[in-house]
Formats: structure tokens, sequence, C-alpha cells
């Protein structure tokens, strides 16, 4: 192989590393900009649903408790969207050095083709004026070198039209990196933009929340009468499904204790038997089978309504109003708008329904050794026994705090689960 046509195979294969280098950069960077516009988009909904929410409070002309949970999700919500865009501008910032490093490595690869393409052309010249194609193949000595002068030809002409070839695409790289970079400057200038303004919508709902929250602590002693209500609907409610977990189990040791029995008989001894009080449940194949695929759900359940945000989230956190008052939450709260429908998240069986003063009625669905339970039902279209598939509709929600709004929780035998972390991400 020829000097020229060695270099032509190198820089070939150096140019074809730089491309493939750059789709590899590409598809990472692309992967980071899909997770951060995914998540923007499920941030964008989120505020969407608080200001409907809000948007129908102020039509009411009324502060109620659940007014100021919307509005503190809504500036959550905008305060997270506010460090995704700054996540968003760091992002552009990565790509365009990107971009610049791979627009300066094609330019100093363009040169060096240009600066050997000038050379070919340079030696062509040279060799044409001394003797043309004809005469340099028939001044051979023999029919072999005939043939190995035709091939170098033919060769150094296929060499120079690649060459032209690969400089081409190479300055289509060029353009498409510069009108990139272009596009990465517009898309930057415009979140600075919509930053400023989502600040300035920030600090108006910080200003909001204030008022709004000042005006509700006038009523302060109707809002402790309104929270030591709450705490004993809650017990109550805590106590409801403690009550339907430990029946389950029970029901479940003593259809395991039969089955014992008869096993004995059958195989005439007479063993003595132990008693089972553990807080667990002795299932079938089936619900054993449910169970497990209930439990591998985690982060993908459906919510159990189509619409809504969270309002108050699991465990124990200060009052949204008062300063210094513990509240405790054994699931989630869901605002979502009027009449809503409410669903199951999983198949199962319904296995209570109540109806508890302060939280409506109550509907606590078994999966296996897991229950769901939904509360703060205005109506119940299920019943207790009834096989419910996932999505399906078991009721409405109710008003709570002066919002329309559930309480949802997950429960796996005696232990109560943040609702949270199995629910589809919103």
């Amino acid at each position: 192989m020829s000097l020229k046509s060695l270099t032509y195979f190198f820089l070939t294969c150096f140019l074809f590393g730089l491309l493939i280098n750059q789709q590899a950069f590409a598809q990472r960077t692309r992967k980071s900009r899909s997770q951060l516009e995914n998540e923007k988009k499920r941030n964008l909904e989120k505020i969407a649903e608080t200001t409907r929410a809000l948007e129908s409070a102020t039509a009411k002309k009324e502060v109620t408790v659940g007014n100021i949970k919307a509005i503190k999700e809504q500036i959550s919500s905008r305060e997270e969207q506010i460090g995704l865009m700054e996540q968003d501008m760091e992002l552009i910032d990565v790509e365009m050095q990107d971009i610049v490093s791979a627009k300066e490595n094609l330019e100093d690869k363009l040169i060096k083709l240009k600066e050997e393409y000038a050379a070919m052309l340079y030696s062509a010249s040279k060799y044409s004026g001394k003797l043309n194609k004809l005469s340099f193949l028939f001044s051979s000595s023999s029919f072999n070198e005939l043939l190995m002068r035709y091939k170098y030809l033919q060769q150094y002409t296929e060499n120079r039209k690649a060459q032209v070839t690969q400089m081409n695409k190479v300055a289509a790289l060029l353009y498409e990196r510069q009108t990139n970079l272009e596009g990465k400057r517009t898309a930057k200038n415009r979140l600075i933009t919509a930053k400023v303004v989502e600040t300035k919508n920030l600090e108006q709902l910080k200003t909001k929340q204030t008022e709004m929250v000042g005006e509700l602590s006038k009523k302060e002693t109707d809002l402790r009468k309104e929270i030591e209500a709450t705490k004993r609907s809650v017990t109550k409610l805590d106590n409801l499904i403690a009550n339907v977990v430990a029946r389950e189990i029970a029901k479940k040791n003593k259809e395991r204790e039969r089955k014992q029995d008869k096993e004995a008989k059958l195989a005439k001894t007479n063993p003595t038997r132990k008693r089972s009080n553990k807080p667990i449940m002795d299932l079938d194949m089936e619900e054993t089978t449910l169970g497990r695929s209930f439990g591998a759900s985690r982060a993908r359940l459906p919510w159990p309504v189509q619409r809504g945000f969270i309002s108050d989230r699991f465990g124990v956190k200060e009052h949204p109003v008062l300063h210094g008052v513990l509240i405790n939450n054994n699931g989630i709260d869901i605002q979502t708008p009027s009449n809503a429908t409410v669903r199951s998240v999983y198949d199962g069986i319904v296995k209570d329904i109540t109806e508890i003063p302060g939280l409506g009625r109550v509907v606590a669905v078994q999966h296996g050794d897991y229950f769901t339970v939904y509360a703060n039902l205005n109506q119940v279209f299920a019943s207790v026994g009834q096989k419910i598939s996932a999505k399906e509709t078991i009721g409405t929600a109710g008003v709570s705090g002066g919002a329309t709004e559930i309480n949802f929780q997950i429960w796996h035998n005696t232990e109560r689960l943040n609702p949270e972390n199995w629910l589809v991400p919103r």
C-alpha cells in the first residue's frame, strides 16, 4: 500500500473514531436530557393541579387548611421547577462545551484534509506536466508493470474522490455543530428569562401563603378543636385497619389449624398442635402469588385518583398553620377535583366498608398479605367480599379541610408503609 493510501486509511479510521465518540456522548447527553425533561413535565403537571385547586378556593373566597396545603405544595413544586431549570442550564453548558470541543476537532481535521488534498493536486499537476497517463502506462517495461501502474493510477483517483467526500462530510458536521451551538445558546437565554418569571411567581405565592396562614391563624381555637377531632378519627381508622388485619390473620391461622387437624385425623395420629398468634398471614397459593405480585409493584401502582396531587405526606410533621403542633399521617392525603372517582390500585378483595366521623366512608381492600385503604369517600360503589380489579371504581372522593381530598394507606400485615413510594411518580 502506498504512503498516501496509508495516510488516507489512518485518517479515515481517526475520523470514524471521532464520530463514534461524539455519538456515544450524544446518547449519554440525550439520556440525561430525557430524564430532565420528564421531571420538568411531571412537575409542571403538579403545578397545574395545585393551580386549579387554588383557583377553586379563590372562587369560594374562603381560606381553609386544604387551601394552605395546596399553596404549600405549589410553592414546593415551583421551587423544584426552578431547581430543574438550573440543572437544565448546567446541562446546556456541558452540551455547549462538548459541541465547541467537537467543532474544534472537526476544524483541525478539515484543515489537515485540505492540506493533504492540496498536496495531492500539486503532485498531480507536476506529474501531468511531464507525461500524460497513457504515456505513463505504455512506458512500462513489462505487462505486470503496466498492471501495477494502472492500479496505482486507479487508486490515486479513488483517493482523491474519497478525500473530497471526507472533506464534505466534515464540513457538514461542522455546520451541524454550529447550528446546535446556536440552538443551545437560544435555549439557555429562554431558560434564564423563564427562571426570572418563575422566581417572581414564587415570591408572590409565598406572600399569599403568609396572608392565608395569618388569616387562618385567627381561628386558632377552632383549628385546635378540628385537630383533636381529626386525631380521634385517625385513631379510629388506625384501630379499624389494625382489627381488619388482625381478623384476617386470625382467620388464616384457624384455617391452617383446621387443615392440620384434618391431616392428623387422616393419618390417625394425635400430634400436639401449636396454636399460632403470629402477626403475619398463612396464605394459600393464590393469595401468596397475589401478595408477591403486589410487593413487586413498588413505584408502579396507579394512583387511586386519575388527577390530583399529594397535599399531606406520610409520617409526623408540623401542622401547616399552627407552629409547634405536630400531626401524623399513616398514609398520604391526595387533593383531587370535585366528585372525582376513586379506584383500586390493584386486584384484590374488599374486606371492610365503614363510616368514620370526620373521615367519611372507608374501604379496605386485601391483596394477599397487603392491604390498601381508601378513606374520606363520599360514596362507595363496592361491597364487602367483592373481588375487584386494578383501576376499578370503588367510590367518589369526599371533602376534608375545605378541599376534595382522600386519604390513601398501604399496610403490609401490621406494618404501615409510605404509599408515595409505591405509586407511579407524578
